[in-house]
């Protein structure tokens, strides 16, 4: 009886030695594939994260220019008798000087055009305007007297031409180098030459009115002229050939909206 009693607490001893074993190998298994597992997963995390400290790599097209590069800096260097890591430095100073004083001149230019908006000056071209009224007076514009009255009512005699015919303008009898003066502030808007009425002279009083200076020489002013009233445009010419009877005079004519208007009625 004993016997059997001893065998069995062996039997019963052995078996709780080997599930102990059991468990402690199952808690052993456990850890170690909870552990593999957490290094697989930081795996990928690694591979993305980069020592700051290495120096970048490399791609085989950047090798190539970078090996193309410093083939050329050494050909170059050679040429020219100098150290390549020298002649590198230096093309790294100009490039550097080079896109200072580029971004130095883009800065200068936009202070510049700021500059120019803000002090209001702006590519405008400003027409000078001047107006003239029906109840203003006109500058009797050469010393003389009236030797043909404006007439475009009835036709009036030209000894010269021995013909009748309508007069748009006055004819003063004036002096040959006697000055012509404005008679009204305008605008010279031509000065051309014809054969009746020799050198002449437009001028744009404003509101559609116009004078008309004729038989003129050495003209004062020449075209775009703002002309103030009395200013000298010139001086009196030798008659031309349709006023050689009448005498050296000045051809003096007023249009309004390009119809003759009489001149003496403005005459102050």
């Amino acid at each position: 009886m004993q016997k059997k009693d001893g065998k069995w607490f062996t039997r019963k001893k052995g078996a709780m030695l080997v599930l102990t074993l059991c468990l402690v190998g199952a808690a052993a298994a456990t850890t170690y594939y909870a552990v593999d597992l957490s290094d697989t997963a930081q795996e990928p995390a690694k591979e993305h994260m980069v020592d700051l400290n290495e120096s970048p790599v490399e791609t085989e097209a950047e090798a190539v220019i970078s090996s193309e590069a410093e083939a050329n800096l050494a050909s170059q260097a050679n040429e020219m008798d100098v150290d390549p890591a020298s002649l590198a430095g230096g093309n790294r100073q100009i490039r550097a000087e080079q896109e200072t004083a580029g971004q130095e001149t883009e800065a200068e230019t936009e202070g510049m055009e700021t500059e120019k908006v803000s002090s209001g000056q702006v590519n405008a071209v400003v027409s000078p305007t001047v107006s003239f009224a029906s109840t203003q007076e006109l500058q009797w514009p050469v010393a003389g007297k009236v030797l043909m009255d404006y007439s475009m009512d009835s036709t009036v005699y030209f000894a010269t031409l021995d013909q009748y015919k309508y007069n748009p303008a006055l004819i003063f009898g004036a002096e040959e180098g006697a000055q012509v003066v404005s008679a009204a502030k305008g605008i010279v808007d031509s000065i051309t030459t014809n054969d009746e009425t020799g050198t002449t002279i437009r001028m744009n009083l404003g509101d559609q009115y116009t004078l008309i200076y004729g038989q003129l020489e050495n003209v004062a002013v020449a075209e775009g002229d703002v002309v103030e009233r009395g200013q000298l445009l010139g001086y009196v010419a030798q008659p031309t050939k349709y006023y050689c009877k009448e005498g050296t005079n000045l051809y003096f004519a007023m249009e309004k909206d390009g119809a003759a208007e009489d001149p003496f009625l403005y005459l102050d």
